[in-house]
This record gives C-alpha cells, sequence and structure tokens, in this order.
C-alpha cells in the first residue's frame, strides 16, 4: 500500500470513530446529569519527568512534551489533559499516553475544547490544507494506531493516584496536565460552536452515561 492510500485509509478511520459526528445545534439540554463528584483535596504531582509550563507552551501545569516524561497525580478532583499533535515536528503512528499505577478512583469523565483530532480545523494550526488536527499538506499526517480520537480537552476524575506517561514514537504530541473544577468542565463542553476559533462543536459528557452537550449540571 503506498503512502498516499494508507493516509487516506487512517483519515477515514478516524472520521468512522467520532462519537459525537451529528451535528449539535439542534441539541437541547438533557435531564442527564455531568456526575458532580466530591473535589476535597486539591490534585497536586507528587513526582515526575515533566516540564513547567513556560509562556507559549500549551496550556497545562505538568507539560508532558517528550517519550517517556511522565507526571504522577494525588488527589480527590478533577484534572484537564490537553492535546495537541505536533505534526510539524513529526508525523506517523500516534501511541497515546497510559494512565499507569492507578489507586482508589479514575475516571474519564467529559471531552471538550471545541474539537476532537478528527475534526476539520477552521484554520490549521500549522501548514495549509488540513483535512483534520493530525496533519497537513505540507508535513503530512499523523494517525492513531489504534484508532484513537481524543478531545482537544479530556478531562477526568481522580480520587487516588495516578501517573500519566507520554509514549509518542514518529507521530509527536504534546499533552499538558493540570488539575480542573467541575464548573470549568461543564463550562467548556457547553460552550457553543463558533464560526471561528476551531469551536467545532459542543463537548461530550461521560458520567454517569455517554451523551453529547449542551448538558445539565
Amino acid at each position: 500500500m503506498n503512502w498516499i492510500a494508507f493516509v487516506n485509509l487512517a483519515l477515514g478511520l478516524l472520521s468512522c470513530s467520532n462519537p459525537a459526528a451529528a451535528s449539535p445545534s439542534p441539541l437541547q439540554a438533557r435531564s442527564t446529569q455531568l456526575t458532580h463528584r466530591p473535589e476535597t483535596t486539591t490534585v497536586n504531582a507528587t513526582g515526575g519527568t515533566y516540564e513547567a509550563f513556560k509562556p507559549g507552551y500549551l496550556a497545562g501545569t505538568w507539560e508532558v512534551f517528550k517519550r517517556g516524561e511522565y507526571v504522577t497525580l494525588k488527589g480527590t478532583g478533577y484534572i484537564r489533559v490537553r492535546w495537541e499533535v505536533e505534526y510539524w515536528k513529526g508525523v506517523g503512528p500516534i501511541y497515546e499516553p497510559t494512565f499507569d499505577g492507578i489507586s482508589g478512583t479514575f475516571l474519564f469523565v467529559a471531552g471538550g475544547g471545541g474539537y476532537q483530532m478528527s475534526d476539520t480545523p477552521q484554520g490549521c494550526p500549522q501548514g495549509t490544507g488540513c483535512k483534520n488536527f493530525t496533519g497537513s499538506n505540507e508535513y503530512g499526517y499523523s494517525y492513531p494506531w489504534d484508532g484513537y480520537n481524543p478531545w482537544h480537552n479530556m478531562y477526568y476524575y481522580l480520587d487516588g493516584e495516578v501517573t500519566i506517561t507520554n509514549h509518542e514514537a514518529g507521530g509527536l504530541y504534546n499533552v499538558g496536565v493540570q488539575a480542573y473544577s467541575y464548573d470549568n468542565i461543564l463550562s467548556d463542553i457547553n460552550t457553543a460552536p463558533a464560526s471561528s476559533g476551531n469551536l467545532i462543536k459542543y463537548g461530550y459528557s461521560y458520567d454517569p452515561a455517554e451523551g453529547s452537550c449542551p448538558c445539565s449540571a
């Protein structure tokens, strides 16, 4: 299989893996809530090889940018993992971060930020002619090796401890990790689509059940 055919196949798989492909515009707030779990202890880093945030970096307190970098978190509350596929520095298969050493409760609860990686940008992060957020005409495209299709903002609930590790190889990416509040998550996933700023669709709630937003508190 030549490279162009392979990329087209990968892009097709990405578009099929989008759980919120329907247009969000007619949606009304649904009765299923985004569960508000206890936020009793600030989530903090207890170890890791992460980088500290600097102006110009992807938003996050703990920057997990390179293969092998990790952060160990402990506390009771929510965290945001913000994604950026760094295709202008390297394309290929994307091996997503792992969440290991889990003690207590660790749940994926919502996706937001206005888009998933399979969506078509309103403006390319780098280059031109971007079919999605994993590449462009000039640089080529990265592709999740297992069909993974992250949101720009991935939200998790932690009551205990977890270690987040970057496993990039070929397809480069960055993740910025930070503690986040329930109220800010709800605001993000209920943000309406717009004609600019890559606010392409409403977010998605996965706690207690999967459903598209806007969603109620």
